[in-house]
């Protein structure tokens, strides 16, 4: 019996422990040439070995960090050449989320092509896309994989594209961490706790003392 408890107990450590990790570790996918889960100083290494520069780094909270490189360092399913284009890595929880290209057409007709060939390209490869949007001067396309969700942004105004990669265990993890934070149960460390708890550096019976429950 007690053979079988210990047996129980270490099945769930490890199906506890993989649920754990598996974001950190699970992720051989790059199609940029970043493979998803990696943390932003192994991305500038990547950058620096490429001879590749930053050209914007913002850190919008603790946890989102967005890092901007002039050009690829990987070959496109498209000709490219001679376009402006950049490649911007989105970290949530210090990992890699999603990569993307961004191209800053000169204009409309140029804008139309980039969007046309990374359209035909997504479909041939993964079928119809799932949404079609459009909203304003906005439109947005969206294929789904088993591992991640391609997101084709268009902007008329700008004549901007963006290409999403996005990783689809990292999304959950950052959905169920603003769930967590909307219900009030994001886990804090013990120190944090015990300071908002009040329950540090209390004198003996002060609590009984002032009726405190």
């Amino acid at each position: 019996m007690k053979i079988m408890k210990i047996s129980f107990l270490l099945m769930i450590f490890t199906v506890t422990s993989l649920s754990l990790n598996s974001y950190a570790q699970e992720s051989n996918i790059s199609p940029l040439g970043f493979q998803f889960g990696i943390n932003n100083k192994e991305a500038k290494k990547i950058i620096d070995s490429n001879g590749k520069r930053i050209v914007r780094e913002n850190k919008d909270s603790k946890d989102m960090r967005v890092i901007v490189m002039q050009g690829v360092i990987v070959n496109l399913p498209v000709d490219v050449a001679g376009k402006d284009v950049m490649t911007e890595l989105e970290f949530y929880d210090k990992k890699l989320l999603s990569s993307s290209l961004i191209f800053l057409s000169a204009d409309e007709s140029e804008k139309t092509e980039i969007e046309s060939e990374f359209d035909q390209y997504f479909t041939r490869e993964y079928g119809e896309p799932s949404e079609r949007d459009s909203m304003l001067h906005f439109t947005t396309t969206t294929w789904h994989t088993n591992d991640m969700l391609l997101v084709l942004h268009t902007n008329k105004e700008d004549h901007s594209v963006k290409i999403q990669y996005k990783y689809k265990p990292g999304l959950t993890q950052r959905f169920e961490d603003d769930l967590d934070v909307k219900r009030g149960t994001t886990a804090e460390d013990p120190a944090t706790q015990m300071f908002l708890d009040g329950d540090y550096s209390k004198p003996t019976g002060y609590d009984e003392k002032f009726g405190i429950k």
